[in-house]
């Protein structure tokens, strides 16, 4: 089909064309007439870099740490309904419909700097700028109650942990306080290594008072070859080597006695309490008696001589060395028996100080984690990490004078486009005859005539010249068809 003929068929239906563009033009205009259903303000925030550093609670220990999905928390907030509801309370837009159509407030941090742009849509332009403001001073608040709900949240659980410690502690603090109280000094391993001490120290007396004894002995033997005792007065001599001793060992173990009370009284008195004093007073007179019986001032027939008194001194100091290490062999098997329980009290005791110091560890670690987080949480009151960079701006809405004009011929353009494109289709779907070629070439058969075409005007037929044969019979009669309508064939008769 040649270009003429489409120009022919569009041209036959040109009010379609006139129509959808005029249509399209219609609806650039409504739409550039309509006021847009919602205007964007947009502003910026400086965020610091304090913003990023988080409590996070490993254990019974508690960090600060830079958040590394800091950005998507502070967006995540700041689209939340709550601050979407409290930055509409504080724009002054009260009626629900309003709020509840409100899309939520977007955020995006722009490269990779600390600064993020806040953009809010809104039904006005004054709504939407004092919607932006608003956004921007809640996240403010929003973001510092998110970090104090997270501190809050540290603290229920480290609360939780410490009850639970304390808990544990409390019948430890009692036996450790029992061990506090108890008449012994130290506790039980420093228990058991002063009486291992005083084992040693036992060891080395009773050899010392071996020694001594050995020492005595080798004296009294060597006093009794010299001669006998009481040459001059053997009487006397045997009552004094005799009974003497006897009796001067006694008062000995009395003045001992007198000696180890007074050593235990002063332990809670002082020299000058009159207990101590009538104590001192007896040993006193009891050392004076023991010097008196010493030089024979006693109840004796006659004075004991030198070698009588030296012989006395020996055996005094054989039955001395003797009893001490009668007491010492005593105390050292006292001790030795009390060994093993210590020791076992010991063992037991260092598990327990272990538990103990480890639960007391515990109870310091949490408490000055409360301590760390009492601190953030003032600095947070205190400090703002979020600040406000640019007030809010309205976007323009796009529709320039320009753009109208644009979007104008746009519509033009297009519509008639549209229009062409139905008029092609609606020709390609017609299967009627439009002419008597689409008539021969559709049935198949010879078209003998057909109706004239009435957009074309003809010419009226000149009359034949008089030299000028008239036609023959039989030859095809011309009709006025047009060679679209009809092409006749040389020497073809017309057909009946």
């Amino acid at each position: 089909m040649e270009f003429l003929e489409y120009y022919r068929i569009i041209t036959g239906r040109i009010w379609i064309v006139i129509a959808t563009a005029a249509v399209a033009a219609i609806v650039v205009v409504v739409y550039l007439i309509i006021p847009p259903s919602k205007y964007e303000a947009r502003g910026r925030i400086l965020v610091r870099n304090e913003a990023a550093i988080m409590m996070v609670r490993s254990a019974d220990s508690v960090t600060s740490v830079q958040s590394q999905d800091f950005w998507y928390t502070l967006f995540q907030v700041l689209e939340s309904d709550t601050v979407r509801y409290r930055a509409a309370r504080e724009a002054g837009i009260n009626d629900p419909r309003i709020v509840e159509n409100l899309e939520p407030i977007e955020g995006r941090q722009l490269s990779r700097s600390s600064v993020a742009q806040i953009s809010a849509d809104a039904p006005g332009p004054d709504l939407a700028v004092e919607l932006t403001d608003a956004a921007m001073a809640v996240i403010r608040e929003a973001w510092d109650e998110f970090r104090l709900a997270h501190i809050g949240q540290i603290n229920t659980e480290l609360d939780t942990v410490l009850s639970q410690v304390e808990e544990q502690l409390v019948p430890l603090e009692e036996q450790m306080d029992a061990y506090q109280k108890s008449e012994e000094a130290g506790t039980p391993a420093d228990q058991v290594t002063a009486l291992e001490a005083r084992i040693n120290t036992l060891q080395g007396q009773i050899q010392g008072a071996e020694i001594e004894l050995q020492l005595a002995q080798d004296r009294v033997a060597s006093l009794r070859e010299l001669g006998p005792v009481g040459t001059g007065a053997s009487t006397a001599g045997l009552q004094y080597g005799g009974a003497l001793a006897e009796e001067l060992r006694t008062m000995r173990r009395q003045l001992e006695g007198l000696r180890d009370q007074r050593a235990a009284m002063l332990e809670h008195r002082t020299e000058e309490h009159p207990a101590i004093i009538a104590l001192n007073a007896q040993i006193a007179d009891l050392q004076e008696d023991m010097e008196a019986l010493r030089r024979g001032e006693g109840d004796l027939p006659a004075a004991p001589t030198p070698l009588d008194a030296q012989l006395l001194d020996g055996q005094l100091a054989v039955s001395d060395a003797r009893r001490r290490i009668e007491v010492l062999q005593g105390q050292l098997t006292e001790a030795r028996s009390q060994l093993p329980v210590a020791r076992a009290r010991a063992e037991e005791f260092v598990e327990f100080a272990q538990e103990y110091e480890r639960l007391k560890g515990q109870e310091r670690s949490i408490l000055a984690q409360f301590d760390k987080l009492e601190a953030e949480k003032r600095r947070l009151e205190q400090t703002e990490d979020i600040d406000i960079l640019d007030e809010a701006v309205l976007q323009p809405s796009g529709r320039t004078p320009a753009k109208a004009v644009m979007l104008s011929f746009a519509g033009i353009i297009g519509g008639a486009v549209v229009g062409i494109l139905a008029i092609l289709l609606l020709h390609y779907v017609d299967a009627t005859f439009k002419n008597a070629h689409d008539a021969a070439r559709l049935s198949g058969r010879r078209v003998l005539g057909a109706i004239p075409r009435t957009d074309i005007v003809m010419a009226p037929a000149a009359p034949p010249a008089p030299d000028e044969p008239a036609p023959e019979a039989g030859a095809a009669i011309d009709l006025g068809l047009s060679d679209d309508d009809h092409e006749a064939r040389p020497g073809e008769e017309a057909e009946d």
